[in-house]
């Protein structure tokens, strides 16, 4: 069960919260249970109350948001040595007597000192609440932190420095932090070092009070058999002395991403070997947490995981095992941990990976997944059980989310955790290059478990093409969504799906390319070497093969995007063979003859200007060129008239065989046709397809801006077109989804924008909100086109709902009408052949993988309401973005803001 395996982890000073509060984001069950009550104290003091009359028993506990994290590294330790002394004695109460007058009464009285905080925690009978709260406020407030009693505690605490060292689990995860972490102060130990600690004095103390010890930085939680207005009436009695003081913490140093395997060994006088592998992941409040948890529990939550299953009950590797997520404020570790022979650790390693691989290829069973949440909701049960679990529940929350009810939020989130999900963050942090080793051994094994050794076969696992059973159930899996995933021998990746409803047959094949690879100079050349591809090939004149298309009624075309090139083909699938030797041909084999680009300029010059007459688009050009200043996503995928009269021949060759080549190619052939068949023709049908491959550049980065940017032209025009944007996320970001959703709460004619802005207020006829990703930060856009006289109000009513969505969470029925919107629109959109090509090869060109689009209305099904806050709050920023105005009323250029774009 989770609470034996967290508590388990006492034993180590480095995870003490964990083990007070058995699990950091699982100790509470709070659906529609008593009230709480927060209150802020004039001083800044967060008081927060809990009434429960189950039993005559009241917890009081002090968070202070301080721990071993926030010490510089000349007072590691200090934290912790603070801890010892708050209780050693105030103004009225000599040393012991803090103590004493709590167990006098039956009570008791402790302290613990973590990462991230330092909790004084102590609980009472409830008719002695009174002389409980006395003793904490005393402490906080009046400790005198003696010179010859910190003496007395220095060598104590030295001490119990020794006493770790003697330990062996202790030391094996003191070498394993400090391995994994290379620069954020959670590599140092919790209760600091020797060198440190001996030479601190009470000056180092007090300095330390006056900086973190102030009511502001401090959290007092009452739990149990009181009345909560009583109780904060006695609260602000106790605490009136207590003066508000500015905290001011120095940054803690972010801890670089790791990229590449790191192990170390250990000998110690013991009789078995220690070992424990950990992988980076996010910070508590990331979404990720859900699935990260729920993946602990199918890794090793209990007998039935499948780790303990093969690792201990199959085959016998390990005496003990443990599997934990340590997740805290800044991105923490997920731990494997475990006792065994020495002559076991390989066998162990080898089929750990494979077990992680088989995870994050496959997923989680139904069964798996359903015993996961019955496992994580009945530890919220069991924590209710005592006065401390609620106290500690709430005192954590507060302290690292900043919410209470954050169990809630929690819960639902692991609630709506998918099979997809658990695989995802297995795949994208349970890796080779996020992973730090340790073993323990004893002193008569040394040497036979070396770093050497363990890198050596966790490559060779992670590298190896992994188990039969993991083979055949992909295979299995592609079989069921009618998809054929094989490398060819160029290096292309083929994706084959049958679909027999219709005798057609489409190809698709995509390059990472595009505009985000362009810069002034070359703008627009991709569009220009794509619309070349089927304007003549080494063996076909443009005439020819323009002939043989309409004979067989296909089509051949180029395409060039944002982040991708390539062609697509439409074919009758009885012409199967005749089509793909044309695909192959336009794409292997282009010519590029100069009566043909000539005449593909003189087309592309002539869009150019037709693009000005549509004054939307228009807008939307002047937006994009605002919003990216930097990266090559503000200018437009066709080109300038500049750049591309300046095309030459030798450009667009060039060009073609830079992003044309094989081992960078995704195709796919959906249709009527037979897999095997189609896996022989395209593999005798690109054999002659060599371009070299180079290293392709990183676009400039595009930074987040700081102010309110402008754009737009007077135009004569009948309406006046106002975008309005923010930089958005990525393709692979997990914020894309709430912000896709946030974008359909807004849209449609049942969205906020249509009911608000033209039904309610008759202020436009077309208006829209759309989230657009891309391989770089994307854009988070809205439009609106009005009559010229309601300009102003039509803008301050874009931003009143900006306001809403940043400021509160949007209802549930809003949250599932955009949810339902986005999935169906989604599957509606893949009704044809050509629709499910470009999904297929774009999502594993993405590396989102061919089949993201069965997970995709899960993910969409799993956003929540506080997801979609989260998002609009990071991503819309009401003082930081970009606006477009075309129209007789439009943005001339004027030096500074008008008043309708400050969208205050």
């Amino acid at each position: 069960m989770i609470f034996t395996k967290r508590t388990a982890l006492a034993a180590s000073i480095l995870v003490l919260l964990l083990a007070a509060l058995a699990s950091p984001v699982r100790a509470g069950w709070n659906s529609g249970g008593p009230e709480i009550t927060e209150k802020t104290l004039p001083n800044g003091l967060k008081v927060i109350i809990e009434e429960d009359r189950f039993a005559p028993v009241v917890a009081i506990q002090m968070w202070v948001r301080v721990g071993s994290a926030d010490e510089a590294a000349d007072e590691a330790g200090l934290s912790h040595v603070f801890e010892h002394m708050l209780f050693k004695g105030t103004k009225k109460r000599k040393m012991g007597e803090l103590a004493t007058d709590i167990e006098s009464v039956g009570g008791n009285i402790n302290a613990y000192t973590s990462f991230d905080n330092t909790v004084y925690h102590l609980i009472v009978p409830s008719r002695h609440f009174s002389t409980g709260l006395d003793v904490m406020a005393d402490a906080v407030m009046n400790s005198t932190f003696d010179p010859k009693e910190l003496t007395r505690e220095l060598e104590v605490v030295i001490e119990e420095m020794r006493m770790n060292e003697d330990r062996p689990s202790r030391k094996l995860y003191r070498k394993l932090l400090s391995t994994a972490f290379s620069t954020h102060p959670y590599r140092r130990p919790v209760i600091g070092t020797r060198e440190v600690v001996g030479k601190l004095t009470r000056e180092d103390t007090l300095r330390f009070k006056d900086k973190y010890y102030r009511p502001g930085n401090m959290t007092l939680v009452i739990v149990g058999d009181v009345d909560a207005s009583e109780a904060l009436k006695a609260v602000k009695e106790e605490f009136r002395g207590f003066e508000r003081g500015r905290v001011e913490k120095a940054p803690r140093p972010e801890e670089p991403p790791q990229k590449g395997l790191r192990a170390e060994t250990l000998t110690m006088e013991v009789n078995e070997t220690r070992f424990a592998l950990a992988f980076h992941i996010p910070e508590v409040k990331n979404r990720d947490t859900y699935a990260i948890d729920v993946m602990e529990l199918v890794l090793g939550g209990g007998m039935t995981s499948r780790l303990y299953k093969r690792l201990k009950l199959d085959e016998t590797l390990v005496h003990s095992l443990s599997v934990y997520a340590m997740s805290l404020k800044d991105p923490g570790l997920f731990f494997i941990t475990g006792s065994l022979d020495a002559e076991k650790v390989e066998p162990t390693m080898t089929a750990i990976v494979e077990e992680i691989k088989r995870l994050a290829e496959l997923g989680p069973t139904e069964a798996e997944l359903r015993r996961a949440r019955t496992q994580v909701e009945s530890s919220f049960v069991y924590s209710r059980e005592t006065m401390q679990g609620i106290a500690s529940k709430l005192g954590y929350y507060q302290t690292l989310t900043g919410d209470i009810g954050y169990e809630k939020r929690y819960l639902k989130g692991v609630r709506k955790v998918t099979a997809g999900d658990v695989k995802r963050v297995a795949a994208r942090y349970l890796t080779l290059d996020n992973a730090t080793v340790t073993t323990l051994l004893p002193e008569e094994k040394e040497g036979t478990v070396t770093p050497e050794m363990l890198k050596e076969t966790l490559s060779a696992a992670w590298s190896a093409a992994g188990t039969d059973d993991v083979r055949a159930a992909a295979a299995e899996r592609q079989k069921r969504a009618g998809i054929t995933r094989v490398k060819l021998p160029g290096g292309i990746t083929l994706l084959v799906k049958e679909i027999h409803s219709n005798p057609l047959v489409d190809f698709y094949a995509a390059f990472p390319g595009g505009l985000r690879f362009e810069d002034a100079g070359t703008n627009g050349i991709g569009t220009f070497t794509a619309a070349m591809l089927a304007r003549g090939t080494t063996t076909r004149t443009h005439e020819y093969l323009g002939r043989e298309l309409e004979d067989m009624a296909g089509s051949v075309s180029g395409f060039s995007g944002w982040n991708s090139t390539g062609a697509s083909g439409k074919f009758l699938s009885k012409d199967f063979d005749h089509g793909l030797e044309i695909f192959a041909d336009v794409l292997v084999n282009p010519s590029f003859p100069t009566e043909e680009i000539e005449k593909v300029r003189v087309d592309t010059l002539a869009a150019i200007k037709a693009a000005r007459d549509n004054v939307p688009s228009h807008t939307f050009k002047l937006l994009y060129r605002e919003l990216y200043r930097d990266h090559p996503y503000g200018m437009p995928s066709i080109g300038t008239e500049e750049t591309v009269k300046g095309f030459t021949r030798e450009d667009l060759v060039a060009h073609y065989r830079r992003f044309f080549v094989p081992d960078r190619m995704v195709m796919a052939v959906v249709g009527d046709v037979d897999t095997s068949r189609v896996i022989e023709k395209v593999t005798e049908a690109f054999a002659s397809f060599e371009n070299a491959s180079a290293p392709l550049p990183d676009p400039p980065v595009e930074r987040r801006q700081t102010s309110v940017r402008r754009t737009g032209e007077v135009r004569e025009t009948a309406q006046t077109n106002t975008g309005v944007a923010f930089l958005g996320t990525t393709i692979d970001s997990p914020d894309r989804y709430p912000l896709e959703v946030l974008a359909e709460v807004l849209s449609g004619q049942g969205g906020r924008l249509f009911i608000e802005l033209r039904d309610k207020k008759s202020l436009a006829y077309s208006l829209s909100a759309f989230s657009k990703e891309g391989m770089d930060p994307g854009i988070f856009g809205l439009y609106i086109g009005s009559a010229p006289e309601k300009k102003d109000e039509a803008i301050e009513a874009i931003f009143a709902e900006l306001r809403k969505v940043t400021a509160e969470e949007v209802s549930e029925d809003e949250l599932e009408r955009g949810k339902k919107s986005l999935v169906g629109g989604y599957e509606i959109g893949l009704q044809d052949f050509s629709s499910q090509a470009q999904n297929i090869v774009y999502n594993e060109l993405y590396g989102l993988g061919f089949d993201f689009g069965e997970k995709y209305p899960e993910i969409i099904e799993a956003v929540t309401a506080r997801d979609v806050l989260e998002a609009a709050r990071k991503y819309i920023t009401l003082d930081a973005y970009t606006i477009s105005i075309v129209g007789p009323n439009g943005y001339a250029g004027e030096k500074e803001a008008p008043e309708e774009a400050v969208g205050m």
